[in-house]
C-alpha cells in the first residue's frame, strides 16, 4: 500500500475528522462501522446508508461511525472526459457527513495504484488490516477494486472469512427513479434548484475560498466575491437571487455565473455581490453560495454604463425578493 505524507483535520465542532493515511488513523477509529464510495454530494440515498450506519453503531456498543470515500473522483483519472463536476468540496463532503451523525471521514487517495489493487487485497490490505472495520455498508450495486471486478457479493463473502459483516443498503427512491449524485447534476444544470434541493435535503450551495478578480466590480460600484468554479458544479450562466455565508453569517445576495461577455473573457467566473451596507472584506475567506432564483441570462452590453445599469437593477430586484420575506 503506498504510503504519503498525511494529516488529520477536523471541522465544525471538532467531533467530525478527515483522515489520510492508514497510518495516521487514530487507534479509537479502528473497529468502526464504515460505508464506501464517492458520496458526492451527500444527498438522501447516502444519508439513509449512514443511518443504517447509526444503527450498527448502536448495536455494537456505539463504535466509530465513519466513511471511506476516495479523492479525486475515480473517472478524473480513469476517463478525464467522463469525470462529472463536483457537488461538493472535501469541506462541504465533510459538513453533510458531520451532519448525519459521522465521526470520520477516511479518504483514499485515488491514484494508479489504487486503481490496479485487487479486490481481496483491497479488502486485506486496508480493510481489515488497515482500518479493522467491524461493519460494512455499501450501496446494493457497489463495486470496488481493480476494473470494478469486486461486487457486493464477493465483499460478503470476504467478510464472512475475515470476521467483519457487510451489509448492503437499497436504494432510495424520489418517485419512481433512484437518487443519484448524476440526478442532482443534472437538476442544477438545468436549473432547477426546487428539486436539487428536494434530493439533497437543503439547498443546493458553491463553496469555496475566495480569490482575487479583476475588480470590476468595484469599480462599477457593486464590489463581488469570486470563486474559482474548476471542476466544480454549477448552474447554468446568468444572474441570480442567492444567500452568501461567510464566518457563519448567511447574507442576502445577487451572483452572476458567466464568462463577462462585455469584458470578453474567456472562462467562468462566480461573482457574489453581498446586499449589505457594511463594508466587507471576504478575500480569501470560505464563501457558501446557496442559488434561490434565476433573474436574468447573461447578457453582453454595448458599453459598460449600461452594464452598470442593469446591475443596478438586478439588485433592486433581489431586494425586493428578500424584503417580502420570499425564499
Amino acid at each position: 500500500m503506498e504510503r504519503v505524507v498525511q494529516r488529520v483535520a477536523s471541522i465544525g465542532d471538532g467531533r467530525m475528522n478527515i483522515i489520510r493515511g492508514l497510518h495516521n488513523l487514530p487507534e479509537r477509529f479502528r473497529d468502526a462501522v464504515v460505508a464506501i464510495g464517492n458520496f458526492d454530494g451527500v444527498h438522501l440515498g447516502h444519508q439513509a446508508l449512514f443511518a443504517r450506519l447509526r444503527e450498527l453503531a448502536a448495536g455494537h456498543d456505539g463504535v466509530p461511525i465513519m466513511a471511506v470515500t476516495f479523492e479525486p473522483h475515480p473517472l478524473s483519472l480513469l476517463d478525464p472526459r467522463r469525470a462529472p463536476p463536483r457537488i461538493t468540496g472535501m469541506r462541504g463532503k465533510a459538513r453533510w457527513m458531520e451532519e448525519a451523525g459521522l465521526d470520520a471521514m477516511f479518504v483514499l487517495h485515488f491514484n494508479r495504484s489504487l486503481a490496479g489493487t485487487e479486490p481481496e487485497t483491497f479488502v486485506r490490505g486496508i480493510l481489515v488490516e488497515g482500518l479493522g472495520v467491524r461493519e460494512v455498508v455499501v450501496g446494493e450495486n457497489f463495486r470496488f477494486g481493480s476494473r470494478g471486478a469486486g461486487s457486493f457479493t464477493d465483499l460478503r463473502r470476504m467478510g464472512d472469512q475475515l470476521g467483519f459483516g457487510v451489509q448492503a443498503h437499497p436504494l432510495v427512491f424520489v418517485g419512481d427513479q433512484p437518487i443519484s449524485s448524476t440526478w442532482v447534476r443534472r437538476e442544477v444544470e438545468a436549473g432547477d434548484f426546487g428539486m436539487a434541493a428536494r434530493l439533497l435535503d437543503r439547498p443546493f450551495e458553491v463553496e469555496g475560498r475566495v480569490v482575487s478578480g479583476f475588480q470590476r466590480g468595484r469599480d462599477l460600484g457593486f464590489p463581488t466575491a469570486n470563486l474559482a468554479l474548476s471542476g466544480m458544479l454549477h448552474p447554468p450562466v446568468g444572474v441570480y437571487v442567492a444567500r452568501a455565508c461567510a464566518g457563519g453569517c448567511w447574507m442576502p445576495s445577487v451572483v452572476n455565473i458567466g464568462r463577462n461577455p462585455t469584458f470578453g473573457d474567456a472562462e467562468i467566473h462566480l461573482e457574489t455581490h453581498v446586499l449589505t451596507d457594511i463594508p466587507l472584506n471576504l478575500y480569501r475567506q470560505v464563501l457558501r453560495v446557496q442559488f434561490v432564483k434565476r433573474l436574468r441570462a447573461e447578457m453582453r452590453f454595448p458599453h459598460v454604463s449600461a452594464l452598470r445599469e442593469q446591475i443596478a437593477r438586478d439588485v433592486a430586484s433581489a431586494r425586493d425578493f428578500f424584503s417580502v420575506g420570499a425564499g
